[in-house]
């Protein structure tokens, strides 16, 4: 699992608990992440098994990053569809 959002875990689901999105689909996603960063993803399959060549976007439904005043989180479209 992603060591960021382990650090992050416990702001994470307050987060989703306040805005109403489930911590446990959200722990599930796939995750990208750099130093102060972390993306959640949706994976969708597509039945292809060409692997990365099918090239199928996996939709942010969330973004966290790390600031001096704490985390600050951003949905996208996708967030209530795939985090709700």
């Amino acid at each position: 699992m992603c060591k960021l959002f382990d650090d992050w875990s416990t702001e994470i689901k307050d987060y989703c608990i306040k805005n109403g999105l489930n911590f446990e689909k959200a722990k599930a996603s796939s995750k990208c992440w750099g130093k102060n960063d972390l993306i959640l993803q949706h994976y969708v399959s597509t039945g292809s098994k060409a692997g990365l060549l099918d090239e199928t976007p996996m939709p942010i439904i969330l973004m966290i990053t790390k600031t001096a005043k704490g985390l600050v989180f951003k949905q996208t479209e996708h967030t209530k569809k795939y985090l709700s």
